[in-house]
């Protein structure tokens, strides 16, 4: 019989944040994988162990992948937990889903942080819909074709992901593509000891950032104040038809 696969939510920021059925998993699964190795020693010393584990990044390492496969169709527990928040959001934990199904192993998910969710409560805009777009292309031109595209004239607010080091030349983009009259919601560092939130048109939300630009961060892009408008109205006027 196939094993386990659990996909185990750690923490944004802060360990005491890590679910405490993600601990146990840890001090219990017969196979660990982590994407990078700081937040691997991390993870480890919050649960009071030292162990053995295997990285798995963006750059697909295919051993990891073959060793997941093996300790899966021998009957073990493998246990994945991405660098922040809940795998598979913009992590390669996805490949590991694929090789438990295939194999017919169970799949679990431990819940837990999320930086997508804890960016949305911070906004003051209708989110009861939303769209996470990911993250934007890295050429300046296919940047702003994906802009335009995807919150361009979106009815509901987008979420946009990046590595710190963009942050400022993504906002540059948001600015030059949707106007200087469009706000965001800027989460930085959530759950971390320099957390902050900011909302604000964009280039003030880059003004604020005062030099201190590579930080990680979700942006929420509030949505097309006049298209959310019509759309508004026309689920009033849809309502509205269907009384007798």
């Amino acid at each position: 019989m196939a094993g386990s696969l659990i996909m185990a939510a750690g923490s944004l920021g802060a360990d005491e944040d890590i679910p405490t059925r993600s601990l146990a998993a840890l001090r219990t699964g017969d196979l660990l994988v982590f994407e990078e190795e700081r937040v691997a020693r991390s993870r480890l010393k919050a649960a009071g162990i030292h162990r053995d584990y295997l990285r798995l990044t963006e750059h697909r390492e295919q051993s990891t992948l073959d060793a997941v496969a093996s300790a899966l169709a021998s009957g073990q527990t493998v246990v994945y937990m991405s660098d922040q928040g809940t795998p598979v959001l913009a992590d390669p934990g996805r490949e590991l889903t694929a090789i438990a199904y295939r194999l017919g192993a169970r799949v679990t998910t431990i819940p837990g942080p999320s930086s997508v969710t804890a960016a949305l409560a911070a906004c003051p805009f209708d989110c009861n819909r939303f769209r996470c777009a990911g993250f934007p292309p890295r050429d300046g031109i296919e940047r702003r074709a994906f802009l335009t595209e995807v919150a361009g004239f979106a009815a509901d607010p987008v979420v946009l992901l990046d590595t710190p080091y963009r942050l400022t030349t993504l906002l540059d983009a948001c600015h030059s593509t949707l106007g200087a009259r469009r706000k965001g919601l800027l989460a930085l560092d959530i759950s971390g000891p320099d957390e902050a939130f900011l909302y604000g048109d964009f280039a003030r939300l880059k003004d604020s950032l005062r030099g201190d630009e590579k930080r990680n961060f979700v942006l929420v892009i509030e949505p097309n104040v006049t298209n959310s408008a019509k759309e508004n109205n026309g689920h009033r006027g849809r309502r509205s038809r269907s009384r007798p």
